[in-house]
């Protein structure tokens, strides 16, 4: 059975020395990781965190920085553990910053897609031109994109505005059939409206992740989830390094049966990311 963790976030060595100093310029890193308690996790814990674990591989994303500067030390880090054949690499991408297109294309000789998209953090609106000029960007270069996705009910939490609301990322899904997205953190409750069929039709670009589960929803969610979009669009992510993942693994397929289980567990992560860019 392949394992796949589809979300982890990693940092360059640099970043994470720097945490005090760069929480004084990002506001957004501040709200995430200034406390010493937030945990940042460089490359190359990310690869002994995967084979503790015993993990196939993983699917690794940055954060969302607003300067250039340190996107491109972030993506420098991610391109060298996408080097890596169990590995796939989500580039950081700033569409708020001139000259960004190119920077991103750039990027897509090592990067599968980008992410974790944080576009109100940045200061640039999803559903604005440059949200729909980075869909098209990801479509014309069969890129994906991973979007943080903030429900809009439940507690408060650090990090958890600033992404895309689940109406949003429907309207850019009707808009761009042909962009392949992830709907990070069950997507907010975007799953729930499948029970539309309209809705349901537009949603069948988007893929849900698992990242976070276990602080947000309760047990049976994860099979909800699956009812709603079905088996082949759910991947398991556990978020490390803020959660582990054997233990998120475990709680997230515990009540799955064996077919389901391999499906979200990492089939479904080989199938969207390794097999199209590893091949």
């Amino acid at each position: 059975m392949v394992r796949i963790d589809a979300h982890v976030h990693a940092f360059a060595p640099e970043q994470v020395n720097r945490r005090a100093a760069i929480a004084d310029s990002d506001a957004t890193f501040a709200e995430m990781y200034e406390s010493p308690n937030a945990r940042l996790a460089t490359p190359a814990e990310v690869v002994a965190a995967v084979e503790a674990a015993s993990f196939d591989g993983a699917v690794t994303a940055g954060f969302a920085f607003s300067s250039p500067d340190e996107i491109a030390c972030q993506n420098d880090a991610l391109a060298i553990l996408a080097s890596d054949p169990r590995f796939v690499a989500l580039a950081t991408v700033n569409p708020s910053v001139s000259g960004w297109e190119s920077m991103a294309e750039s990027a897509l000789d090592w990067a599968a897609g980008f992410g974790e998209l944080r576009p109100w953090n940045q200061g640039w609106d999803p559903l604005g031109p440059r949200g729909h000029a980075l869909c098209e960007l990801a479509a014309a270069h069969g890129a994906v994109l991973l979007w943080h996705v903030s429900e809009q009910f439940g507690h408060e939490y650090p990090g958890k505005w600033g992404g895309i609301t689940p109406v949003e990322l429907w309207k850019l899904a009707v808009a761009h059939p042909w962009t392949q997205m992830v709907a990070a953190h069950q997507g907010g409750g975007l799953a729930w409206a499948a029970q539309m069929p309209e809705v349901r039709e537009s949603l069948l670009s988007i893929s849900f992740d698992t990242a976070a589960t276990t602080l947000l929803y309760d047990q049976e969610s994860v099979s909800r989830l699956i009812d709603a979009v079905g088996v082949e669009r759910v991947l398991f992510g556990s978020d490390y390094p803020m959660l582990g993942i054997a233990d998120q693994y475990a709680k997230t397929v515990k009540h799955l049966d064996t077919d389901t289980r391999s499906a979200v567990g990492g089939d479904n992560a080989k199938r969207l990311f390794f097999e199209r860019f590893t091949s």
